[in-house]
Parts: structure tokens; sequence; C-alpha cells
């Protein structure tokens, strides 16, 4: 299993939504409002920008494909557009029936 975060554009959230809201066998989302800044050569306070976290955790086999939704619906590019991040998940238990691993996600 892999964890997905992308930082995305708060314009093009819904665009990248949508289009997982869409595939077969969705994935299921968190969304967080978050502030920050990337690359830029000098940094203050007053360069933050608003992006929103989207984190979810798929399949392995699944992550390129997610990953292609994100960047075709989150992109203007313009710089900004954000950042996609991937993780390896060790562990995942469901509260309510403490079943785990990738039957957690399914």
């Amino acid at each position: 299993m892999k964890e997905i975060k992308a930082f995305i554009r708060t314009n093009m959230i819904d665009y990248v939504i949508d289009a997982l809201e869409s595939m077969d066998d969705a994935p299921g989302i968190s969304l967080s409002d978050v502030r920050g800044w990337g690359h830029a050569e000098e940094k203050t306070a007053a360069q933050l920008v608003q992006r929103i976290k989207l984190e979810t955790v798929v399949p392995t086999h699944r992550v390129d494909e997610i990953i292609s939704v994100i960047v075709e619906k989150g992109q203007t590019g313009n710089f900004g557009d954000g950042k996609i991040f991937v993780s390896d998940v060790e562990k995942a238990v469901r509260i309510r029936t403490g079943e785990t691993d990738e039957d957690v996600i399914r």
C-alpha cells in the first residue's frame, strides 16, 4: 500500500475530486486546508499561499493511475501548481472491525 499526498491549488481541487470520484473503485480521500511556500528565492510570511492537501492510501498497483488523474486535472501549467509525494504504508487497521491492510482501503 502507498500513501499519496498531493498539494493542489484551491481553484483546481474540484476538478481533481470529480475525476477521482468518477473512477471505477474510487479511492477514499481526506482534504485539509494548508498554507506554505515552495522554492521561492526569498521566503516571508506574506508569501504563504493557500493549498489543499489531498491524502489517500491506495494499493501499490494504483499509484500511477491516481497520480495521472491528479496531475491531469490539477495542473494549470504555471508555477505553484503543487507537488505529489508517495510513501509506503506499513500497516492499516479499520477501528470499527479490526480489518487490516488492503481490506481497510476497499
